[in-house]
């Protein structure tokens, strides 16, 4: 797993020996999004290469009844990127296009970091009535 080995780099170069707490370390959502997402999405606008996580948090909560549902449809996403699974607006992909395939995370990984993502939502930028985009 190329980002648990990358922390392992890290570890064994700045610290000596590895205690067995270090070397079971596994990253939480907060240092998955710095470590992969934060290339090309910010929290909060403006964005970078990819809408601002904060929205696209945002439209995931408004578009699905509770938040399993939403990290459930955010990890299918993550997974196996496709307009018809996004929960945003068409317009952000047009902008933006799809994300890559995010195949190098596990699955544990992938529920870590999309429960992080949607504790980030910001739906005050929303309009109200049905999500667009699906």
């Amino acid at each position: 797993m190329r980002l648990h080995g990358a922390f392992f780099i890290i570890l064994a170069a700045t610290s000596g020996p590895l205690t067995a707490q270090e070397q079971a370390f596994e990253p939480d959502g907060p240092q998955i999004f710095q470590l992969v997402c934060a290339m090309c999405h910010t929290v909060n606008p403006p964005p970078k290469a990819a809408p601002p996580m904060s929205h696209v948090a945002g439209h995931y909560r408004q578009h699905y009844k509770d938040d399993e549902a939403a990290i459930t449809a955010m990890v299918e996403y993550l997974k196996k990127p496709e307009a018809e699974r996004s929960a945003l607006p068409a317009m952000a992909i047009e902008r933006f296009g799809l994300m890559p395939a995010q195949s190098h995370l596990s699955d544990g990984q992938l529920k870590k970091v999309a429960r992080y993502a949607l504790s980030l939502a910001d739906t005050t930028h929303m309009m109200g009535g049905p999500p667009m985009g699906h």
